[in-house]
């Protein structure tokens, strides 16, 4: 089993090897027996939700959107905050460009169950099309029969990553000096509150996820 002290290691060994500065007195993430991953079940459930908001934010038809709504019985899904978004005939500009990002979150999720191989050094936004295709092309039980969920010490390790790639972002931010060209800061992110949510930290439900560096 690794330890968090390893997993702070090789995070910033990556780190250095991106030129991401690097902050020497962040504190060790969790370690494994201190960790609960969310279900399986709950993990696609948010998959499902989060794909027809995105559908919604990327200007899906509102047929079509009603159609997943009835096809995954997503009503008993989604959070209040997305309920309202789905209930809104036009979004605002601010809401499209927020919800349109949820697809970083679908693609991080996608990854812990196994649904998609890749997780790459987050310098880049995912495949929209192919996360559509993705979710939209199989029902839930089919998205449950091809999914498992990876061991926990391998979705600590993106954690670890993320947090300490997060921070580099938000030190970068806050002097207004250029983001590291390696990390795309929307993407690190969404990663981060996504990965949050995954280990269940702080017991925070999805709308309620903080991201402390």
């Amino acid at each position: 089993m690794k330890s968090s002290k390893k997993r702070k290691k090789v995070s910033e060994k990556i780190l250095k090897t991106l030129k991401v500065p690097i902050n020497k007195h962040l504190p060790l993430t969790e370690n494994e027996e201190e960790v609960s991953l969310r279900t399986k079940e709950e993990i696609i459930d948010r998959i499902i939700s989060l794909a027809i908001v995105a559908a919604k934010a990327m200007e899906a038809p509102p047929e079509k959107i009603d159609e997943f709504i009835e096809r995954y019985k997503a009503n008993v899904l989604f959070t209040a905050e997305e309920k309202k978004i789905l209930l809104k005939k036009n979004l605002t500009q601010n809401e499209l460009i927020q919800y349109s990002w949820k697809l970083e979150c679908i693609w991080l999720l996608l990854w812990s169950v196994n649904l998609v191989s890749d997780m790459d050094v987050p310098a880049d936004t995912c495949n929209a099309e192919y996360v559509f295709e993705t979710v939209f092309l199989h029902s839930k039980q089919e998205l449950l029969d091809k999914s498992s969920l990876k061991p926990t010490s391998d979705i600590l390790d993106s954690l670890d990553f993320i947090y300490r790639a997060h921070w580099a972002v938000r030190e970068a931010q806050i002097n207004h000096l250029e983001v590291p060209s390696s990390l795309d800061e929307g993407v690190v992110y969404e990663r981060h509150y996504t990965l949050n949510w995954l280990v269940n930290y702080m017991d925070q439900e999805w709308e309620e996820i903080s991201t402390d560096t």
